[in-house]
Formats: C-alpha cells, structure tokens, sequence
C-alpha cells in the first residue's frame, strides 16, 4: 500500500512538471463556423506551407498573425487528430474566412494537399490524406467556392513537414496545406 501511494506521488509530481510546448493539438470536433478571426499558421504568397528544417522542440509565433483582412491570401495549415478527418472548429473558421476571399476573388485557385504521419500504409494514408483534403474542400464549398477553383493532391506520407518518431512531430504532419496557386 505504502509503494502504491509512493509511485502515484511520483507520478503525480512528473505530470504536473510536464511541459505542454510540444502537446499534440487539440482532437478535432465538428462544428458551426464562428464570426470571430482566428490566429492562424499562415504563409506569404509563393512560400510553400510547411516545417522543413523547424526545431520542434521549441515553440514560437513566427509566421502567425490574424487573417482579418480579405485583401492579401495566406497559404495556410490545418491539423488533424490521429487517423482523423475531422476539420477542427479553429480551423473550420480560418478555412471559412479563405473561402470568403476565394468567393469573391472568382480568378484565385488552391490546392489543398493532404498530409499524414509516418504509421500505417502508403495506401491507407493518401486515403486518410484524401479525405482530410476533401473535408477542406467541403468547408470552401459550403461557403460559395467554386469547384474549379480547388485542386486536391493526397501525399499521404511521401511529404511529412518534420522528421521524427514522436507524438509531437507526427501531429505536425498530420494536416492539410492550402495553397494559392498561379491562375
């Protein structure tokens, strides 16, 4: 009884000295698109999305900034759950607000490439990729998009953003890039 209470002590001091720089992102949760302009991974024009050559083990907000305007497009990041497909609310909002500039500006045109991390088969991921991919597409659609103005591409594992074996870099590699593409 007494080691009992002395390993959960122990383990209870090291959970909560755990730090949560390099935490997976929240599983995503289906729901109605919100008015607010969320803080989002974005990228300039031309620059492709993505991680290469990015410490994960440390945090930063390079490269983040509000997308409030419907002036200037932003190549973007969404991030998925393990084996999951599900856009999260955040992101069903930042998709949302390119879907708005995409509605207007009838000449722009994305490609949405779909990523996962290294577990499972090359089959199985360009699926999970593709249908990561599609579930964008359906947010951009839903808010006036035209489907020729979306192209999709399932990577599957072949592009991962980082290198690693860890919970944290896998969950930088499960996502879907959108990016603007020339006319």
């Amino acid at each position: 009884m007494i080691k009992l209470a002395a390993v959960s002590s122990v383990a209870i001091v090291l959970a909560a000295c755990h730090s949560t720089q390099n935490a997976a992102p929240p599983p995503a949760v289906a729901t109605a698109p919100v008015a607010s302009a969320p803080v989002v991974k974005t990228y300039p024009m031309g620059q492709k999305a993505g991680l290469q050559g990015t410490n994960v083990s440390g945090g930063g907000l390079e490269g983040v900034r509000h997308v409030n305007s419907l002036h200037a497009p932003s190549n973007q990041v969404y991030y998925f759950g393990f084996d999951q497909s599900v856009v999260s609310p955040a992101d069903v909002r930042a998709a949302t607000i390119q879907a708005q500039y995409l509605a207007i500006h009838h000449n722009a045109k994305v490609r949405l490439e779909g990523n996962t991390d290294d577990r499972g088969s090359r089959e199985y991921n360009v699926a999970l990729g593709w249908r990561r991919a599609q579930a964008v597409a359906r947010i951009l659609k839903q808010q006036g998009v035209a489907p020729a103005q979306i192209k999709m591409v399932s990577y599957g594992k072949e592009h991962p953003a980082v290198s690693g074996n860890t919970e944290h870099a896998w969950s930088l590699n499960r996502r879907v890039e959108l990016i603007y593409v020339e006319k």
